[in-house]
């Protein structure tokens, strides 16, 4: 499984996912970068409308969205990418999610504005909406085969890779069993998951961007305590990024196109970009695509080029790197800089991260469950709870080789399909974004000059 997953990720995968980045960005005319923050951050200021049972405002949207997006991949797919690609590996990261900006934004634009009529529609807030739209006739497969993609991705992989290595870092840390760290889980997203969207919309919303603050203000303080090896880790990363860097005591080091490998595969796992989730929470709302499409962008950028970068430095700033993996060196890396108090602050916020990733996961297979003709949803979240509490038990590399085996797939019949949909629709997408970076700056400034 683990060759399998290599050789899928191959460089040439990788390339395939940076060059069409590099196409969505020509379509778009790059809007998401030059003005996705300052549109994001209005929207954030001014978006005061409620979430009902199937509605949601873009900015909740956007809160659970992070939420969900922000994981493990953060913590220990950061620390996994830099141990076998190296201290490149994380540019490539980078690269991965400036480009997923523009996946997310067209996903979310053509999901809100292929939306079905009715909010209780099977397709409503889904990639399929526009897949069911726009690929017909001999292509008509694609929607329900990326529906059960999403769905095993959902419920077996994004919940086991969370619960395991969740499980795996109290236990190091505390030596907690793994029986109690999957049962106190389990119970926790229980509890949720049988609210529904409005309560995982709430939940999410309230507890992440407390916890990524926390995290993110810790991982700054360890760089600003020693900025002679930051600012070294910093240049590592570009300059390992297009060259091998090789490992001390005359040990092969790390490739280019080990560092590209890593850093993309990785990369994708951590913000999910080409993958159609961010529709099922961000699209849920039948007004203003282009407000979707700016919110959604922003989530690659939140998740990987502050959070994900975060971790990086600090794990490239402290001596670890070479000698361990995973959620374990982005935590020990943290308490060689904060002590104690920085390896806690890792452990609450894999708690939380795999949290409320499982809660939003399980909202979205549960949605791809339904569209496949699944109707005893009561069963199905008893099953996503059973795998839950599974997940500390089972081999964790297997389960992260499976896991990059399907978002593979989920890309390729994704992003292609994506593609030619935008392809046709890129001028009124493009028209409708830059009307409302229009119309928003208009009336910054003339609130300015007031």
């Amino acid at each position: 499984m683990d060759t399998l997953a290599k050789w899928i990720w191959d460089p040439v995968l990788c390339l395939v996912y940076l060059e069409l980045g590099l196409i969505f960005l020509y379509l778009t005319r790059g809007i998401a970068w030059r003005k996705g923050l300052p549109i994001f951050f209005k929207i954030f200021r001014h978006d005061h409308s409620t979430s009902t049972d199937r509605i949601v405002s873009h900015k909740a949207a956007f809160l659970a969205n992070v939420a969900a997006t922000v994981g493990i991949g953060n913590i220990a797919g950061v620390g996994t990418a830099i141990h076998l690609g190296g201290p490149g590996a994380l540019f490539w990261m980078w690269m991965s999610a400036l480009f997923g900006m523009f996946f997310r934004m067209a996903s979310t634009y053509m999901a809100i504005k292929s939306q079905p009529a009715d909010v209780k529609s099977l397709s409503f807030a889904t990639p399929m909406a526009y897949l069911e739209k726009y690929m017909t006739g001999r292509w008509r497969f694609i929607s329900r085969f990326v529906a059960g993609l999403l769905l095993i991705q959902g419920v077996v992989l994004y919940n086991l890779v969370q619960a395991n290595s969740l499980a795996h870092a109290v236990h190091n840390r505390f030596d907690v069993p793994h029986f109690l760290t999957a049962f106190l889980l389990t119970l926790c997203v229980g509890l949720v998951i049988l609210g529904g969207l409005k309560k995982i919309v709430n939940y999410s919303a309230a507890i992440a961007p407390v916890v990524i603050a926390i995290y993110v203000i810790s991982g700054l303080l360890i760089l600003l305590f020693r900025p002679l090896e930051s600012l070294h880790a910093f240049g590592q990363v570009f300059y390992y990024a297009f060259r091998p860097c090789s490992i001390v005591g005359g040990i092969a080091g790390y490739s280019v196109f080990q560092a590209l490998q890593f850093g993309v595969s990785r990369g994708v796992f951590s913000h999910m970009s080409g993958m159609g989730t961010s529709t099922f929470l961000q699209a849920a709302n039948k007004e203003a695509p282009a407000m979707g499409a700016f919110m959604a962008a922003i989530t690659p950028f939140v998740d990987t080029i502050i959070i994900c970068t975060i971790s990086g430095l600090v794990i490239l700033s402290s001596p670890y790197w070479q000698h361990q993996t995973g959620a374990y060196l982005t935590a020990i890396s943290f308490e060689d800089g904060l002590g104690v108090l920085g390896q806690i602050v890792v452990i609450v916020s894999l708690i939380v991260f795999a949290f409320t990733t499982i809660i939003g996961f399980a909202h979205i297979s549960e949605r791809c469950f339904r569209y496949l003709g699944g109707r005893d949803t009561l069963k199905f979240r008893i099953i996503l709870l059973l795998v839950t509490f599974l997940g500390p038990f089972l081999n964790l590399r297997f389960v992260w080789s499976l896991s990059d085996i399907i978002i593979a797939t989920i890309i390729i019949f994704h992003l292609v399909p994506l593609l030619y949909i935008t392809l046709v629709n890129h001028k009124e997408m493009y028209s409708d974004l830059q009307k409302l970076a229009e119309d928003s700056f208009v009336e910054k400034n003339r609130s300015e000059t007031m």
